[in-house]
């Protein structure tokens, strides 16, 4: 009897055993996380063509985090044509006179043609500044009246940030621009369906310098080497809004410019990098 049970215990561990050999193997770990990140630097093929409309993240960390949202196709811009070398330099927060006027100097003395993005108050208070970019033979953009976080106001204070800015940039250049930037890259599906409708494209980069952070030139570029692919998007500043001193930007602007010559790139504002309208 003793030896019976004893088989019988025995045939019901190997057909245990066989029956879990036949299971699917099982995954190991904690399961993948279903969210996507996407670090500074996101690098659309051919963003003229598809556009990822929300830009999330802040002034600290460009870092794009979660499902995409539904596309807006031709509003937003993260990168121009990937098939020839172009790259296209762009400057925020400006104008003021110490910052915007060194890096216009190191412009001249390449030749370079770069896209800065204008924040109204900052205009009113140097308009030389900003008629000498436009002189200078460099593309505008609007980047709101004093800087706020689209995410945190209304769309009616929205078009006010953006209209009283267009208005006075048009009163010392001539003309509305059509290329706008949103304060800290952050902006709301919504907001940019809204700003298309207005007729604007909405340029964000592919390339972060992280300039505004003090960051020293030699991480600078670091970032520039690693982000950098044909029709980049390159995002510096001209003007230290938050306290912020930019004497590295003005240190690797230089650097910047010999490194994509060396490559065979050639430099070309945001209007020219995209084909459309400035």
């Amino acid at each position: 009897m003793m030896k019976l049970k004893f088989y019988a215990s025995l045939c019901i561990i190997v057909l245990f055993l066989l029956g879990c050999s036949t299971q699917p193997n099982q995954p190991q770990g904690n399961p993948p996380s279903q969210t996507s990140t996407h670090e500074t630097g996101l690098t659309v093929a051919d963003a003229a063509s598809e556009n990822l409309p929300d830009i999330s993240g802040g002034p600290e960390s460009k870092t794009r985090t979660g499902e995409h949202p539904p596309r807006v196709t031709n509003i937003v811009f993260h990168h121009g044509p990937s098939n020839k070398k172009l790259v296209a330099l762009t400057f925020d927060d400006g104008p003021d006179v110490h910052y915007t006027t060194k890096i216009l100097k190191i412009l001249k003395q390449h030749g370079i043609k770069a896209t800065f993005f204008i924040v109204g108050s900052r205009a009113e208070a140097h308009p030389e500044m900003v008629k000498r970019i436009a002189e200078e033979g460099h593309a505008i953009g609007n980047h709101t009246w004093d800087h706020p976080d689209l995410k945190k106001i209304t769309m009616t204070q929205i078009k006010s940030e953006v209209d009283r800015t267009d208005r006075l940039l048009s009163s010392i250049i001539g003309y509305k621009p059509h290329l706008f930037r949103p304060p800290y890259g952050i902006a709301s599906t919504n907001d940019i369906k809204e700003l298309g409708k207005l007729g604007y494209k909405v340029i964000d980069w592919s390339v972060d310098t992280r300039d505004w952070a003090g960051t020293p030139p030699d991480q600078i570029m670091e970032y520039v080497h690693k982000e950098s692919t044909p029709g980049a998007i390159v995002l510096e500043h001209c003007a230290g809004g938050r306290g912020e001193k930019l004497d590295n930007t003005i240190e690797a602007l230089p650097r910047i410019i010999s490194y994509f010559k060396e490559r065979g790139y050639s430099f070309v504002t945001i209007p020219e990098l995209l084909h459309i309208h400035k």
